[in-house]
Protein backbone atom coordinates (compact mmCIF):
# COMPACT_ATOMS: atom_id res chain seq x y z
CA UNK A 1 0.00 0.00 0.00
CA UNK A 2 1.46 3.19 -0.99
CA UNK A 3 1.72 6.08 1.26
CA UNK A 4 -0.77 8.00 0.07
CA UNK A 5 -3.21 5.33 0.02
CA UNK A 6 -1.80 4.32 3.28
CA UNK A 7 -2.68 7.94 4.75
CA UNK A 8 -5.99 8.34 3.29
CA UNK A 9 -7.15 4.86 4.65
CA UNK A 10 -5.45 5.40 8.41
CA UNK A 11 -7.68 9.01 8.39
CA UNK A 12 -10.81 6.74 7.45
CA UNK A 13 -10.27 4.10 10.17
CA UNK A 14 -9.25 6.89 12.87
CA UNK A 15 -13.10 7.82 11.83
CA UNK A 16 -14.56 4.67 12.39
CA UNK A 17 -12.67 3.95 15.47
CA UNK A 18 -14.36 7.53 16.75
CA UNK A 19 -17.83 6.51 16.25
CA UNK A 20 -17.73 3.04 17.13
CA UNK A 21 -15.55 3.07 20.09
CA UNK A 22 -17.86 4.82 22.39
CA UNK A 23 -20.71 1.75 22.21
CA UNK A 24 -17.43 -0.32 24.11
CA UNK A 25 -15.18 2.33 25.96
CA UNK A 26 -14.96 -0.37 28.65
CA UNK A 27 -13.87 -3.25 26.74
CA UNK A 28 -11.29 -1.21 23.89
CA UNK A 29 -8.89 1.69 23.72
CA UNK A 30 -9.66 3.94 20.51
CA UNK A 31 -6.54 3.68 19.58
CA UNK A 32 -6.20 0.36 19.50
CA UNK A 33 -8.97 -0.19 17.68
CA UNK A 34 -7.82 2.22 14.90
CA UNK A 35 -4.55 0.13 14.59
CA UNK A 36 -6.80 -3.04 14.24
CA UNK A 37 -8.47 -1.67 11.48
CA UNK A 38 -5.22 -0.71 9.71
CA UNK A 39 -3.73 -4.46 10.27
CA UNK A 40 -7.46 -6.04 8.66
CA UNK A 41 -6.99 -2.66 5.81
CA UNK A 42 -3.54 -4.37 5.05
CA UNK A 43 -5.27 -7.75 4.78
CA UNK A 44 -7.61 -6.65 2.18
CA UNK A 45 -5.04 -4.12 0.52
CA UNK A 46 -6.24 -5.26 -3.25
CA UNK A 47 -9.83 -4.49 -2.74
CA UNK A 48 -9.29 -0.85 -1.01
CA UNK A 49 -7.00 -0.19 -3.68
CA UNK A 50 -9.68 -0.53 -6.15
CA UNK A 51 -12.10 1.19 -4.05
CA UNK A 52 -9.91 3.95 -3.86
CA UNK A 53 -8.72 3.91 -7.31
CA UNK A 54 -7.63 7.87 -8.00
CA UNK A 55 -8.48 7.61 -11.43
CA UNK A 56 -11.86 6.42 -11.04
CA UNK A 57 -14.74 8.87 -12.07
CA UNK A 58 -15.30 11.29 -8.87
CA UNK A 59 -18.85 9.52 -7.88
CA UNK A 60 -17.18 5.81 -8.57
CA UNK A 61 -14.85 6.62 -5.85
CA UNK A 62 -17.08 8.56 -3.09
CA UNK A 63 -19.22 5.30 -3.38
CA UNK A 64 -16.01 3.24 -2.75
CA UNK A 65 -14.89 5.21 0.13
CA UNK A 66 -18.27 4.56 1.22
CA UNK A 67 -17.65 1.11 0.81
CA UNK A 68 -14.61 0.76 3.03
CA UNK A 69 -16.17 3.08 6.03
CA UNK A 70 -19.37 0.59 5.97
CA UNK A 71 -16.68 -2.45 5.79
CA UNK A 72 -14.53 -0.73 8.77
CA UNK A 73 -17.38 -0.40 10.60
CA UNK A 74 -18.42 -4.13 10.59
CA UNK A 75 -14.86 -5.37 11.18
CA UNK A 76 -14.85 -3.02 14.02
CA UNK A 77 -18.01 -3.63 15.63
CA UNK A 78 -17.01 -7.38 15.57
CA UNK A 79 -13.29 -6.80 17.12
CA UNK A 80 -14.77 -4.41 19.60
CA UNK A 81 -17.38 -7.46 20.38
CA UNK A 82 -14.57 -10.05 20.53
CA UNK A 83 -12.95 -7.99 22.88
CA UNK A 84 -15.93 -7.56 25.05
CA UNK A 85 -16.59 -11.61 25.34
CA UNK A 86 -12.99 -11.91 26.03
CA UNK A 87 -12.96 -9.31 29.06
CA UNK A 88 -16.29 -10.72 30.46
CA UNK A 89 -15.32 -14.21 30.49
CA UNK A 90 -17.80 -15.28 27.64
CA UNK A 91 -18.07 -16.50 23.95
CA UNK A 92 -19.79 -13.91 21.30
CA UNK A 93 -22.60 -16.25 20.49
CA UNK A 94 -23.62 -16.06 24.02
CA UNK A 95 -23.78 -12.04 24.32
CA UNK A 96 -26.62 -10.17 25.42
CA UNK A 97 -27.81 -6.19 24.67
CA UNK A 98 -29.69 -4.43 27.49
CA UNK A 99 -31.63 -1.84 27.63
CA UNK A 100 -32.79 0.86 30.31
CA UNK A 101 -35.47 -1.58 31.58
CA UNK A 102 -33.30 -4.55 31.79
CA UNK A 103 -30.32 -2.36 33.90
CA UNK A 104 -32.44 -1.27 36.61
CA UNK A 105 -33.56 -5.11 37.35
CA UNK A 106 -29.90 -6.44 37.00
CA UNK A 107 -28.45 -3.51 39.20
CA UNK A 108 -31.47 -4.07 41.97
CA UNK A 109 -30.13 -7.86 42.23
CA UNK A 110 -26.87 -7.50 42.05
CA UNK A 111 -25.49 -8.14 45.12
CA UNK A 112 -28.01 -11.45 45.33
CA UNK A 113 -27.04 -12.80 41.81
CA UNK A 114 -23.06 -12.34 42.66
CA UNK A 115 -23.67 -14.49 46.15
CA UNK A 116 -25.56 -16.88 44.32
CA UNK A 117 -22.78 -17.47 42.19
CA UNK A 118 -19.96 -17.91 44.95
CA UNK A 119 -18.02 -20.75 44.54
CA UNK A 120 -19.41 -21.50 41.20
CA UNK A 121 -16.93 -21.98 37.91
CA UNK A 122 -18.06 -19.65 35.76
CA UNK A 123 -17.71 -19.62 32.09
CA UNK A 124 -20.97 -18.68 29.46
CA UNK A 125 -21.04 -21.34 26.90
CA UNK A 126 -24.11 -22.21 24.58
CA UNK A 127 -26.65 -20.44 26.85
CA UNK A 128 -29.32 -21.11 24.40
CA UNK A 129 -32.52 -19.23 24.95
CA UNK A 130 -32.78 -19.46 28.50
CA UNK A 131 -30.47 -16.67 30.07
CA UNK A 132 -29.91 -18.63 33.24
CA UNK A 133 -28.48 -21.31 31.18
CA UNK A 134 -24.51 -21.94 30.30
CA UNK A 135 -24.07 -19.55 33.34
CA UNK A 136 -25.09 -16.64 31.14
CA UNK A 137 -25.85 -14.71 34.73
CA UNK A 138 -21.98 -14.19 34.87
CA UNK A 139 -22.06 -12.71 31.72
CA UNK A 140 -24.87 -10.05 33.10
CA UNK A 141 -23.43 -9.54 36.08
CA UNK A 142 -19.90 -8.89 34.53
CA UNK A 143 -21.43 -6.53 32.12
CA UNK A 144 -23.00 -4.32 34.57
CA UNK A 145 -20.11 -4.50 37.21
CA UNK A 146 -18.35 -2.99 34.40
CA UNK A 147 -20.70 -0.28 33.30
CA UNK A 148 -20.71 0.72 36.58
CA UNK A 149 -17.40 1.41 37.09
CA UNK A 150 -16.96 3.43 34.20
CA UNK A 151 -19.64 6.17 35.93
CA UNK A 152 -18.75 9.18 37.33
CA UNK A 153 -18.41 7.94 41.29
CA UNK A 154 -21.59 10.49 42.10
CA UNK A 155 -23.78 9.00 39.12
CA UNK A 156 -22.89 5.63 40.47
CA UNK A 157 -23.91 6.54 44.09
CA UNK A 158 -27.23 7.72 42.91
CA UNK A 159 -27.76 4.92 40.70
CA UNK A 160 -26.68 2.14 43.65
CA UNK A 161 -29.03 4.08 46.03
CA UNK A 162 -31.70 4.05 43.43
CA UNK A 163 -32.16 0.72 42.64
CA UNK A 164 -29.72 -1.32 45.36
CA UNK A 165 -31.37 0.82 48.01
CA UNK A 166 -34.64 1.06 46.49
CA UNK A 167 -34.41 5.41 47.94
CA UNK A 168 -36.50 8.08 45.94
CA UNK A 169 -35.33 11.02 44.03
CA UNK A 170 -36.24 12.87 46.93
CA UNK A 171 -34.50 10.94 49.54
CA UNK A 172 -31.35 10.65 47.19
CA UNK A 173 -31.23 14.36 46.82
CA UNK A 174 -31.17 15.23 50.78
CA UNK A 175 -28.46 12.73 50.88
CA UNK A 176 -26.55 14.32 47.79
CA UNK A 177 -27.32 17.85 48.49
CA UNK A 178 -29.13 17.97 44.86
CA UNK A 179 -32.27 18.82 43.89
CA UNK A 180 -34.95 15.92 43.40
CA UNK A 181 -34.73 17.61 39.58
CA UNK A 182 -30.80 17.15 39.35
CA UNK A 183 -30.90 13.39 40.61
CA UNK A 184 -33.22 12.43 38.27
CA UNK A 185 -31.65 13.75 35.67
CA UNK A 186 -27.55 12.42 36.25
CA UNK A 187 -29.47 9.07 36.83
CA UNK A 188 -31.55 8.80 33.50
CA UNK A 189 -28.62 9.81 31.98
CA UNK A 190 -25.96 7.20 33.91
CA UNK A 191 -28.23 4.64 32.59
CA UNK A 192 -28.21 5.67 28.95
CA UNK A 193 -24.40 5.90 29.72
CA UNK A 194 -24.00 2.05 30.94
CA UNK A 195 -26.56 0.72 27.79
CA UNK A 196 -24.20 2.80 25.21
CA UNK A 197 -20.70 1.41 27.11
CA UNK A 198 -22.11 -1.77 27.00
CA UNK A 199 -22.70 -1.56 22.87
CA UNK A 200 -26.02 -0.05 22.67
CA UNK A 201 -29.17 -1.60 22.78
CA UNK A 202 -29.34 -4.85 20.42
CA UNK A 203 -29.31 -3.81 16.51
CA UNK A 204 -30.03 -7.41 15.62
CA UNK A 205 -33.93 -8.52 14.34
CA UNK A 206 -34.18 -11.89 15.31
CA UNK A 207 -30.42 -12.50 15.70
CA UNK A 208 -28.30 -11.76 18.30
CA UNK A 209 -30.26 -12.57 21.62
CA UNK A 210 -31.49 -9.99 23.65
CA UNK A 211 -32.65 -10.62 26.96
CA UNK A 212 -36.01 -8.67 27.52
CA UNK A 213 -36.83 -7.26 31.05
CA UNK A 214 -38.61 -10.32 31.86
CA UNK A 215 -35.73 -12.30 31.25
CA UNK A 216 -33.84 -10.31 33.39
CA UNK A 217 -36.28 -10.42 36.41
CA UNK A 218 -35.86 -14.37 35.49
CA UNK A 219 -32.27 -14.51 36.35
CA UNK A 220 -32.60 -12.48 39.56
CA UNK A 221 -34.89 -15.08 40.90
Amino acid sequence: MNSELLEEVTEIAASVAKQIHPRYAVYFEAQDLKQELLLWSLKHEHKIADWLDSSQEVWERKAGIRQLAKSMQREADKICRSAKAKKSGYETHDEYFYNRGILEELIANLDEIEAQQTGMQVRVSGGGSDPAAGNNVAASVADVRKALDALDPMDRLMVEMKYQEQLTYKQISETVDLSDSTVHRRVSGALNRMVRLLGGESPYNGGRKAISNAQAQYITE
